[in-house]
């Protein structure tokens, strides 16, 4: 057997899960994370040094989770997170100083395939639709046709960052709604995406499984539900239109570290959903984690950040 630990550094949450791989075969084992906010840490373009101190404390005490579990290399890498910044190189720098480990930023496209790939071979719904995944601080869209991506673009927008820049209270009020999708609608025009009509879309990440698990917990689908219907988001952002206490706590009995992020996350994922005319979306348990993990075994992902703890 063979212990894997893969360590995902989002613009909002950075996670670790170790997979134990014996017998061409896959076991989730453990997972951890800390909602760091790397992107509140940003001042004229670059990650401060704040938010520095954050990455790499957390870094730091993830290897020693994985040392203590047993992992026997531990891979590193970075969307967003480190890619939409104006000192990535400075970064890698102070991480490699620190805890002698290279982060792997990915590319846009190779964060499009890696997902797709891994989709592709466990939970490909249907032959033709959209892979999206809203992170905090990017929005990925990959369209397929015939089990083939025909059309990627990563857009600068997330959770995270859209309730930074139009959310004055913890809920965005009518007005605020409108200026998120108004400014999705934009982002995703000026990428130059074809505009493909697809009745499925599939779902990657935190954003669109606290969505399935928020509308569950509020009787709005059944619990075996598998494919929701996208009608159902407006229905959500019905439910939760004002800043109350009542409507806050809704949010925190599911995933209290998305109060602030879910309901920009919503309107994102709808307006993405509106403008390719998607009907229905299924949410999966992969995600690009996964798909890093299965290129590291397969012998394709050669990411300099290995640390082998054996």
């Amino acid at each position: 057997m063979k212990r894997y630990g893969i360590v995902d550094i989002g613009s909002n949450t950075i996670r670790f899960k170790i997979y134990d791989y014996m017998n061409g075969k896959v076991r989730h084992s453990v997972s951890n994370k800390k909602t760091a906010g790397l992107i509140g840490f940003r001042e004229n373009g670059k990650l401060n040094e704040a938010g520095i101190h954050v990455l790499v404390s957390t870094l730091k005490k993830f290897n020693r989770h994985m040392e203590e579990l047993g992992v026997d290399e531990a891979y590193y890498f970075a969307t967003a997170s480190l890619r939409n910044v104006d000192n990535t190189e400075e970064i890698l720098d102070r991480v490699k100083k620190a805890l002698n480990i290279h982060i792997h930023v990915l590319s846009p496209d190779d964060e499009a395939t890696l997902s797709f790939e891994i989709i592709k071979e466990k939970d490909l719904y249907g032959n033709d639709g959209i892979l999206i995944d809203v992170g905090g601080g990017s929005s990925e869209i990959n369209v397929f046709k015939n089990r083939k991506p025909i059309g990627d673009v990563s857009l600068p927008i997330g959770s995270l960052v859209m309730y930074q820049e139009y959310v004055s209270l913890m809920f965005p009020d009518e007005n605020e709604r409108k200026h998120i999708q108004k400014r999705v609608l934009k982002e995703i025009k000026d990428s130059g995406i074809k505009k493909h009509n697809r009745e499925i879309m599939i779902g990657v990440g935190g954003t669109v499984r606290s969505i399935k698990r928020l509308l569950k917990y509020l009787g709005m689908i059944e619990h075996h539900t598998k494919i929701i219907p996208i009608y159902l988001l407006d229905d959500l952002l019905n439910e939760l239109r004002h800043n109350t206490k009542e409507d806050y706590n809704k949010v925190l009995q599911i995933k209290a570290e998305r109060i602030h992020t879910l309901i920009p996350g919503i309107i994102i994922v709808k307006t993405i959903a509106d403008y390719f005319d998607v009907k229905y979306l299924h949410v999966t348990n992969y995600s690009i984690r996964e798909g890093v993990l299965n290129s590291i075994i397969n012998g394709e992902f050669k990411s300099p950040g290995n640390i082998i703890f054996k």
